[in-house]
């Protein structure tokens, strides 16, 4: 077992403020890690992990509830991704972020992560897990990702 730090540095002076901070996070138990860059090609969507109760049950998929780390790179120098996270519900259900040429994005679970809602009021009730991730980039480029899943 291993355990992973993650540190999120902010370096920024205002009118000779620092401004900044830095945050570390300690992940202990880390038995495995699956990291691997992705090319997305233009025009198409590409299913970067699938998530399951058990690794076993589907070809490729990671263990949803032993993710304790998850992130997503868009290591491309210009063009911009849109990431799809596929919620496990009935009936389906998803939710989209933009990732901009050189940044991240950063979740600490696969499970019960996130809902799905048509209003504006948040309900705070169950959240449901992820199933899969889905890649597509928005200019007329291929784009690499990089994907790396800390579990235990």
């Amino acid at each position: 077992m291993a355990d992973l730090t993650v540190t999120i540095t902010e370096d920024l002076t205002i009118n000779s403020a620092e401004v900044g901070g830095s945050n570390t996070k300690t992940i202990t138990g880390i038995t495995d890690a699956y990291k691997r860059t992705i090319t997305c090609t233009n025009g198409q969507e590409t299913t970067i992990a699938t998530f399951a109760a058990n690794e076993y049950t589907s070809a490729g998929a990671l263990d949803l509830g032993n993710v304790k780390y998850l992130r997503i790179t868009n290591v491309d120098t210009t063009n911009e991704v849109e990431v799809g996270y596929v919620l496990d519900r009935s009936g389906g259900g998803n939710f989209q972020i933009t990732v901009k040429s050189g940044d991240s994005h950063i979740l600490y679970a696969a499970e019960q992560i996130a809902t799905i809602e048509a209003d504006t009021s948040p309900a705070f009730g169950e959240l449901d897990d992820i199933s899969s991730i889905i890649v597509r980039p928005v200019q007329a480029a291929d784009v690499r990702v990089e994907l790396f899943v800390a579990s235990i």
